[in-house]
């Protein structure tokens, strides 16, 4: 009976976070979750460069796991033109509402790699498959 019950508790130790998280997945072209995404993304660049408000964002890979996303992101000029390379990006759904936590597009020149490291040390509850798949752009 002891055996059944330490059994229990220790699964339940280290299973229930996984029950937890969501399945990963990718936000559908064109719907009201992915254009929000975009949009907060564009206006945490916008309020650093108030110069890029005619260009466009293009989520090359996007990942949404309970309640943080990951996505890469490249900025193009009206004309199809790449502005300045990929940036990765990381937001958190506060309510309703997403907010960039880290851009590479950042003062500090600090890279996608640490900028992972800081979220996933800072936030227990960062998706481990969230942060497998971001690794994927952020190794490259």
């Amino acid at each position: 009976m002891k055996t059944i019950l330490l059994t229990s508790l220790f699964l339940l130790a280290f299973c229930l976070p996984a029950f937890g998280q969501q399945k990963m997945y990718e936000p559908k072209s064109g719907s009201a979750e992915r254009k929000a995404l975009i949009n907060a993304m564009r206006d945490h660049d916008l309020k650093k460069n108030p110069d890029i408000s005619d260009e466009t964002f293009v989520a090359s890979g996007l990942k949404v796991q309970s309640g943080w996303a990951y996505a890469n992101v490249e900025q193009k000029t009206s004309s199809g033109q790449l502005v300045y390379g990929q940036a990765h990006v990381f937001l958190q759904k506060t309510g309703n509402v997403w907010k960039v936590v880290f851009s590479t597009f950042n003062d500090k020149n600090e890279v996608g790699v640490d900028g992972l490291e800081r979220l996933k040390k800072k936030y227990k509850s960062f998706p481990k498959q969230l942060a497998d798949y971001a690794m994927t752009f952020l190794a490259g």
